[in-house]
């Protein structure tokens, strides 16, 4: 299901497979480099737009679990919305069937709104690394504050530990603040127009090299807030 979401200059549509937001604009110009699907060395691949990385961001080498989790690849059920908002829930899956993940996005005062409920409903703890996955459409003088993207290899990942980070896209001044996730994954493999700068826990964290996801008690509820500012 596709859900349009307005709020005054602002406008997104919401996939409810995927949590996915497939497009997002200001005054009609794009602000997320729209969803689509490309021809990437013989394989069909998804760009664009953004969706959440659940329970894990990257790859999972500490448990069964796919690149960037189960996610972004179920169907979502849409438990409220309104003109300018969304809420989403999805009940987890395999080891984390006794989990309830949900998602409000908000669209006020020229920002979205990241709400992100991840509950253990399970008599033992639960790893967790979430992350979302935003692709910002950029042109030649995109740039992100304090770093050098000439010389960071982007399509092998970059990490910037910090709460807030801050893109020049290609018409629009970005600011992302975290609440809780550590850091940002920044992104491209250089076919379209895009770079992500990627909110997320703290990196690949289900790695073998990292290996250091947040554990969720349980019973307990892991919360993230995460705000996009949009200037012109």
């Amino acid at each position: 299901m596709k859900i349009k979401l307005k709020e005054k200059n602002l406008e997104m549509t919401v996939n409810s497979y995927g949590a996915y937001i497939e497009k997002f604009s200001k005054n009609n110009k794009p602000i997320f480099f729209p969803k689509l699907i490309l021809k990437i060395k013989g394989d069909l691949k998804t760009r664009g737009g953004m969706h959440p990385c659940l329970p894990n961001f990257g790859k999972s080498d500490i448990k069964n679990l796919d690149q960037h989790g189960f996610g972004r690849n179920s169907f979502w059920y849409v438990e409220n919305r309104g003109e300018n908002f969304i809420d989403l829930k999805l009940d987890g899956k395999g080891e984390y069937e006794n989990s309830l993940y949900k998602i409000r996005y908000q669209l006020e005062d020229s920002s979205l709104f990241l709400y992100l409920e991840i509950i253990n409903k399970s008599k033992k703890d639960l790893e967790i690394a979430p992350g979302f996955h935003p692709y910002f459409y950029i042109d030649k003088n995109s740039k992100i504050k304090g770093l050098d993207l000439e010389n960071i290899r982007l399509e092998d990942t970059y990490f910037l530990k910090g709460k807030k980070a801050y893109l020049k896209s290609k018409y629009f001044n970005i600011s992302i603040e975290n609440e809780n996730f550590k850091e940002f994954a920044v992104w491209t493999d250089f076919n379209g127009d895009y770079l992500c700068l990627e909110p997320c826990y703290n990196g690949p964290s289900f790695s073998k090299e990292i290996n250091n996801p947040y554990i969720l008690k349980s019973c307990k509820t892991f919360k993230e807030n995460i705000k996009i500012s949009i200037e012109d």
